[in-house]
């Protein structure tokens, strides 16, 4: 509520920084919300969890639950078969 003020500092001056504001009026309902999911109320978390559980909403591509690279690899990020890195 009300207006503020905010200073974004880019550490990185040779680096472009990108910056998303969003905004919006509260909606007056309650929101219960626990990992990635955001609901009305604690019931509809554990619905979610659960469907996730049955679903991994669309499936889950690897034989595993969970993909580990290497600790040397560092970030990246893969997009269409091709891997980038942040800056250093």
């Amino acid at each position: 509520q009300g207006g503020g003020e905010a200073e974004l500092k880019n550490p990185h001056h040779e680096v472009a920084t990108e910056v998303l504001v969003l905004q919006g009026r509260p909606i007056g309902e309650p929101v219960a919300q626990h990992g990635p999911f955001v609901m009305n109320t604690e019931a509809e978390i554990q619905q979610a969890f659960e469907d996730f559980d049955k679903t991994q909403f669309g499936g889950w591509p690897w034989e595993q639950e969970a993909v580990v690279f290497p600790r040397d690899k560092g970030r990246f990020a893969l997009l269409d078969g091709m891997e980038t890195r942040p800056p250093p």
